[in-house]
């Protein structure tokens, strides 16, 4: 172990010219920034304190992050934005290190409780499940064979099964169905084992999403795992504020309220009549489930409850609901819970699912009300209007180093549209541009002559500005779009004069279409959110990313419409705060798509006009990495030109 006093110069060595990782690691290249950013992490971790720092594209910030840790001989907790990220980590990154370092460090990947199978609820509906199909019981079946060969319960040890597959709602728990410590499988489950593991390991990779749901866990009876932690690291920490409100609020979902029934009636003593009366509430229950779902028809999918309230017929079947759960709790009143865990569990659900729905049934102004609707559920959300308190007091529970990176944390080089959301007052901040070449390897092009985006002749007129530059470079682009209509809208329009292969989000899995848009070469690929973040092509395969109108999140959304009003009221710009900083980390995102490597070369074309006509454009544009701009066409095919692209794709 390295002495904690020399950990950044450490840092400084094995990220150097001649270190350690130049001549083990193939195709390293020693790079300024990345040490900056190593040597920053160090001194946070020698004074335990709070960095923020945003890595430009190309810096190398997993190794910057990953090698203080596992110099520093400490407990660190490294939390990223998805699984896939996570699982990169933990299956290349670190292993990667390690061996190129020489030393013995204990890893774990810790992944949320949904991954991990569980044995009581794979036995309880083995036995007298039903199912929405007879493939449903199969692989219920197929999956309670398996349990004795698994090794750490983890659904990838089941590929076999599809990721999307209804199976898995039946052999997994939730928080709210976990009997622990009165589950009959306790001393075997596998998600308290890997837990077990993840607090004896040197080094824990979770997600965000883990984070907020862990710190939760001392309220729940579980343990924790942030205890005993000594650095903690969130990489893509330009997501913590989005999840920490989602953490933060509430939420109830019909298809719960069936799920508890359903535990409940399997739960029931089977010699007890008492449970006839459960069955006809359960009928009673899904028709009114339907009854909400289908009064809200030709809605959006997020709806403010303010709006509810004058809808009679959903308002009937709520008010239906509300009396419905106090019979099922009626049920309840002759049994003796402590001769059943499982119904005494239930009835613990029943309870915390009351107190959700109470949020709704009284006037609450602290809180943001609205539902999500899908196909066939809904779900109840309370919103919280900020999370900056909650959030301070969380990193305050105990004496640990938080760093945050990210490529996108600022707006024209201030933190303040990070910081100020998540509380985050008194961190030392740093900021390291990407070492890449955008004056020599990138050309923004800003089209002249585009209408505003809600003119009705938008999409039509984007595309004729955008087909130019596909045939010059052969294809080679990415589309990004704000909305899943605009994609579809322009897959139409493109499917017809394109000469191009067309790869739209929705027809294949997301890794499925990047592998196809990489062999192809010449491919043109659509997407949504998804794609404007997490994606890495490198080389000539994407020369281009088209961006069809600035990420503003929707006025009409009842959590943007509901912080604006509450900005409003403490004498705030809701643009200002909520909708411009939104709107520029998004597309920092969908721009760093474009250039991942240093021999890469392309264009960006940003097709808003709001970019060029509007004041808030400047504070946007300086924000992006300092491109050459032009609204000249001609200029961007002589840039193609230059490119000198070479033509010869890989075919299909």
């Amino acid at each position: 172990m390295v002495e904690i006093t020399s950990l950044a110069e450490s840092c400084q060595r094995f990220l150097g010219e001649k270190g350690r990782l130049s001549t083990a690691i193939p195709g390293f290249v020693a790079r300024k920034p990345q040490s900056d950013l190593a040597v920053a992490i160090a001194t946070a971790i020698e004074e335990k304190s709070i960095l923020i720092a945003e890595a430009g594209t190309g810096t190398g910030k997993t190794f910057a992050y990953l090698l203080p840790c596992l110099l520093s001989g400490k407990k660190a907790l490294i939390s990223t934005a998805t699984k896939t990220l996570q699982d990169q980590l933990y299956q290349k990154d670190l292993p990667t290190l390690v061996r190129a370092m020489g030393l013995s460090a204990r890893i774990q990947n810790l992944k949320g409780r949904s991954n991990y199978i569980c044995q009581y609820r794979v036995e309880l509906h083995s036995e007298e499940g039903q199912f929405q199909t007879p493939q449903c019981a199969h692989e219920v079946a197929h999956v309670r064979s398996k349990l004795s060969q698994m090794i750490n319960g983890d659904r990838s040890e089941l590929p076999e099964l599809s990721e999307d597959s209804p199976v898995w709602h039946y052999v997994t728990s939730t928080v709210d169905n976990c009997l622990g410590i009165e589950c009959p499988n306790h001393e075997t489950c596998f998600l308290l084992k890997a837990r077990k593991r993840a607090l004896d390991a040197d080094i824990v990779v979770i997600n965000h999403h883990l984070f907020f749901a862990d710190s939760r866990l001392k309220e729940e009876g579980f343990g924790e795992l942030l205890p005993g932690v000594d650095v903690v690291i969130f990489d893509e920490a330009h997501q913590l504020a989005e999840i920490a409100t989602h953490f933060n609020g509430e939420r109830i979902g019909t298809r719960q309220f069936g799920d508890l029934l359903d535990d409940l009636i399997k739960e029931w003593p089977a010699v007890d009549l008492a449970n006839q009366p459960l069955k006809a509430l359960s009928h009673k229950a899904d028709r009114l489930m339907d009854e909400l779902v289908s009064s809200l028809p030709g809605m959006d999918d997020r709806i403010s409850w303010e709006e509810l309230k004058y809808n009679k017929s959903f308002m009937s079947a709520w008010s239906e609901w509300l009396a419905l759960k106090d019979e099922v709790m009626e049920c309840f009143s002759d049994l003796s819970l402590s001769e059943f865990p499982g119904l005494a569990r239930c009835k613990e659900r029943l309870i915390e699912l009351t107190r959700v729905l109470l949020f709704f049934a009284q006037e609450n102004n602290n809180q943001i009300r609205w539902l999500e609707r899908f196909k066939h559920t809904l779900v109840f959300h309370v919103t919280p209007y900020d999370v900056a308190e909650p959030f301070s007091n969380l990193l305050k529970r105990q004496d640990s180093t938080y760093v945050f990176t990210s490529a996108t944390l600022t707006i024209a080089d201030s933190f303040d549209c990070f910081c100020k959301p998540l509380g985050l007052l008194e961190a030392k901040t740093l900021l390291l541009p990407s070492p890449f070449d955008y004056r020599q390897q990138a050309l923004l092009y800003l089209p002249r002559g585009l209408p505003d985006p809600k003119d009705s002749t938008y999409y039509e007129l984007l595309v004729s500005r955008a087909i130019p530059l596909i045939d010059a470079l052969g294809g080679r682009c990415f589309i990004l779009f704000t909305s899943h209509k605009a994609l579809k809208q322009v897959a139409q329009m493109m499917g017809n004069i394109l000469n191009y292969p067309l790869l739209i989000q929705g027809t294949e899995a997301k890794p499925i279409l990047l592998e196809r848009f990489r062999q192809l070469g010449n491919a043109v690929l659509l997407g949504t959110a998804t794609f404007w973040e997490g994606v890495d092509v490198k080389g000539e395969a994407l020369s281009c990313v088209i961006i069809d109108k600035l990420p503003f999140s929707s006025p009409a959304d009842p959590v943007v419409r509901g912080r604006m009003a509450y900005l409003k009221e403490k004498g705030l710009s809701g643009f200002d705060e909520l909708s411009l900083p939104g709107a520029v980390i998004a597309l920092k995102q969908g721009v760093g798509r474009l250039i991942r490597d240093n021999t890469d070369k392309g264009v960006l074309m940003i097709a808003d006009p709001r970019l060029t006509s509007r004041d808030y454009g400047g504070r946007i544009l300086a924000s992006l990495p300092q491109l050459p701009k032009t609204r000249d066409e001609q200029k961007v095919l002589n840039f193609i030109k230059e490119l000198e692209l070479d033509y010869e794709t890989v075919s299909d």
